[in-house]
């Protein structure tokens, strides 16, 4: 009875081992995933008016264009979307790579047109919010819902909030943008990006959404927004 359950243990063990070796095998390469993105990015970026090669780079600095990606503050899908933002932008689904790169396009156009087409504010803004942004632009504090105050000391950085998260993210985008890119659809300069960048593989980059606190302490200035506000991290 003994010899029976280790040898079904054995067997299960390989079993597992084989299936996980099989799905490495099976798994898309970054220039495979980029090929079966490309049509959506492109189609997407041409329905909202927008530059493809900054919702392409989001993609890739989001998720590496994997449709399966889960960050470990909940963010889903290739463009990471928050449930809340999420529902913000009608997407059911974020792993449905057509309808989360159309929401991630339509959340990138306000973006552009909230903070007058400056490309860096409205990546700043995916990662950490528009409120925050809006907050660092201005130097007037924010409350949150949770009673976590953006900017309490009042700075102004131009916009891109002070977090090395954020702006990390920032120079990643900027810097990938500026490079020259080959005709779609090869990505040639996100490949290359990854190979050459290992520590910023593991970054979560994620859109941590939460709403003002219309109930806080009226001392603070609010800053309006028809968006949902973010807190970036601390």
């Amino acid at each position: 009875m003994k010899n029976k359950l280790i040898k079904s243990l054995l067997l299960s063990l390989l079993l597992v081992t084989a299936a996980m070796s099989q799905s490495r095998i099976d798994s898309p390469s970054l220039p495979d995933r980029a090929r079966t993105l490309e049509p959506f990015i492109v189609d997407s970026a041409k329905r909202y008016g927008i530059d493809a090669s900054i919702l392409r780079t989001v993609c890739f600095v989001e998720s590496r264009f994997r449709v399966d990606a889960i960050s470990p503050k909940g963010a889903r899908g290739p463009m990471q979307f928050m449930p809340d933002t999420a529902v913000r932008y009608g997407l059911t689904n974020p792993h449905d790579p057509k309808a989360a790169i159309d929401a991630a396009a339509r959340y990138l156009r306000d973006l552009l047109k909230k903070f007058d087409g400056r490309v860096d504010l409205a990546v700043a803004a995916y990662n950490a919010g528009e409120g925050s942004v809006e907050s660092f632009r201005t130097g007037r504090p924010l409350i949150l819902r949770t009673g976590k105050v953006i900017n309490l000391r009042g700075q102004i950085t131009g916009g891109i909030p002070p977090y090395p998260e954020t702006q990390n993210y920032v120079n990643q985008i900027m810097g990938l943008l500026v490079r020259p890119h080959p005709r779609r659809p090869q990505p040639s300069p996100l490949i290359n990006a990854e190979k050459t960048s290992p520590r910023n593989r593991a970054r979560d980059f994620t859109l941590d959404v939460l709403e003002s606190d219309e109930n806080s302490s009226q001392k603070i200035k609010r800053t309006t927004s028809s968006f949902i506000d973010t807190g970036g991290p601390n």
